[in-house]
């Protein structure tokens, strides 16, 4: 009797949690929405933009104490094996920080939940796992569509830092809603709310480390707290935990326009002088370079204060019809034949099937025909590719971007610069650049900021020279979690120097246990 007493008081206790949550409004575990289920987006965003008022939540905020053998485990995980995927997260971190810890206020959430996409995405929209979650937040086809999100074959909103957030929140309300645990909201999060309430009900409590010490939940879901409290740990205070030489990437900044015809990305970024993976990565819900009307209207993101340049240039990057075009020719068409399946074809073109389904907008459950075309990775040599576009709009931009005067050379910072990148645009270290410019320390870097940099006969550039001169050649074999990023970052070499070398025409297609080579720089070239 005891025992069928306390299940009804957790049954009664769940019960009337959901029903306050569809009661206020709050997207609900089942997916229900609020008014038309329309995720809203932000007009414009400055970081000089007054907060709104934050959330304090006891449970969050008590976080240090509950700091166990899990915790530690993670925590020493990300300070040895996993630390080149914590640096590349932090760096990211800082990019979209101050926008998605607005989504989250303004949804009346904490904000600590941001460090969720950390342990989820490491803040990458391209981010796509086995099981096809995407984006920042990783939401399933299914469960993004369930909280409004678009999805199809011109447009993934879970790669939208603003759209993507939106539907977590709606999610996390739901979730807070019937568990009143942000632990048990965050378990539910990762493995779903069925499981983890049927976990509650048959043992009586609320406490997500019971459950834990019980083993009554899949170890990864065991796992997904304690990392998330060590990511969150360290994202607050990177010195104390030995993170303290990272260079973060400028916060994201927009305001928006508004057009009623379709436009092409490239080219209205080419009209405003903008490169255009810059400009991409303020709209990087657009799958390729055509940006569809959605209803009678379309909106873009742009750089503060281009408003007007930037209506002239979408007016004239107008296109006629909508048809899918790939970024930088990263695909071509594939006909499926008679005996091809999503597996056959993902081998063949040295992808993954979640890459396929995500790339064409295919459900589970729709079957390929004979016949049916398809995007896959273009495997077309980079030898045959036409160089001379990209050459003219390297030299346009140097040219812009680089000054000399009597007291040395100067590089203006451009849209996406660290001081990584310049470092090593101009043969250089990263603290070369901060004696020369006297920059502290976890300082982020401004668009326009103007920094000094060696002259090609500079001592310093001289010693880059001659020590990236001795490095040998050598092969990596790719191991699980890396990408052509961290690897570019781990040698001090380009992406692009790795792409030409390796011919790697798609760098999400890399495989675990694939060879590449490391392209060596020679001297006085």
């Amino acid at each position: 009797m005891r025992r069928l007493l306390t299940l009804s008081l957790v049954l009664a206790f769940v019960a009337g949690c959901a029903h306050k949550g569809s009661n206020t409004g709050n997207g609900g575990a089942a997916g229900t929405q609020s008014g038309d289920g329309e995720i809203k987006d932000i007009g414009s965003f400055r970081l000089s933009d007054p907060e709104g008022p934050k959330v304090v939540d006891q449970e969050l905020e008590s976080i240090p104490t509950e700091v166990n053998p899990l915790v530690e485990k993670w925590i020493a995980y990300f300070q040895g094996r996993g630390r080149p995927h914590m640096e590349r997260y932090l760096a990211r971190s800082t990019r979209y920080e101050k926008l998605m810890k607005k989504v989250l206020r303004d949804n009346g959430l904490p904000e600590d939940l941001f460090y969720i996409a950390l342990i989820e995405s490491g803040f990458s929209s391209k981010a796509t796992s086995h099981a096809s979650a995407v984006g920042y937040w990783q939401f399933i086809r299914g469960t993004g569509k369930r909280y409004g999100l678009d999805i199809n074959a011109f447009v993934d909103e879970r790669r939208d830092p603003v759209f993507a957030t939106q539907a977590a929140a709606e999610y996390f309300k739901g979730l807070y809603s019937v568990f009143g645990s942000w632990y048990l909201a965050m378990a539910s999060y990762n493995v779903g709310e069925n499981r983890v309430k049927r976990e509650v009900m048959n043992h009586y409590t609320r406490d997500f480390w019971e459950l834990a010490r019980k083993k009554r939940l899949p170890k990864e879901t065991i796992n997904y707290v304690p990392k998330f409290i060590a990511a969150k740990l360290i994202a607050k205070e990177p010195d104390k935990y030995g993170f303290g030489e990272i260079d973060y990437l400028p916060p994201i900044e927009f305001d928006h326009i508004t057009v009623n015809k379709p436009i092409n990305l490239r080219a209205m970024a080419d009209k405003l002088n903008l490169n255009y993976e810059d400009f991409k990565a303020l709209n990087p819900k657009y799958k390729g370079e055509v940006a569809p009307v959605k209803g009678s209207e379309l909106v873009l993101r742009i750089p503060p204060g281009t408003s007007e340049q930037a209506l002239i240039a979408a007016n004239e990057s107008v296109v006629s019809s909508v048809q899918f075009v790939a970024d930088s020719g990263d695909t071509q068409v594939y006909r499926i034949r008679r005996g091809d399946t999503l597996s056959t074809v993902a081998r063949r073109y040295r992808t993954t099937v979640a890459y396929l389904r995500d790339l064409n907008d295919l459900p589970r459950r729709k079957p390929l025909r004979v016949g049916m075309r398809i995007q896959v990775p273009d495997r077309t040599p980079l030898r045959e590719r036409s160089t001379s576009t990209m050459l003219a709009k390297k030299s346009k931009t140097e040219t812009r971007s680089v000054s000399v005067s009597t007291d040395g050379r100067y590089y203006i910072v451009q849209q996406g610069d660290s001081l990584f990148t310049i470092a090593r645009k101009y043969s250089t270290s990263v603290s070369e650049l901060q004696r020369l410019n006297q920059i502290k320390r976890g300082r982020t870097l401004k668009v326009g900021m103007k920094l000094r940099v060696p002259t090609p006969d500079s001592s310093s550039a001289r010693e880059t020279t001659k020590s990236v001169a001795k490095a040998k050649s050598k092969v990596h074999v790719v191991r699980r979690g890396e990408n052509l990023v961290g690897i570019a970052e781990r040698y001090n070499v380009s992406m692009t120097d790795i792409k030409e070398k390796n011919k790697i025409r798609n760098p999400s297609s890399l495989m675990v246990g694939a060879r590449i080579l490391i392209p060596v720089a020679e001297a006085n070239q």
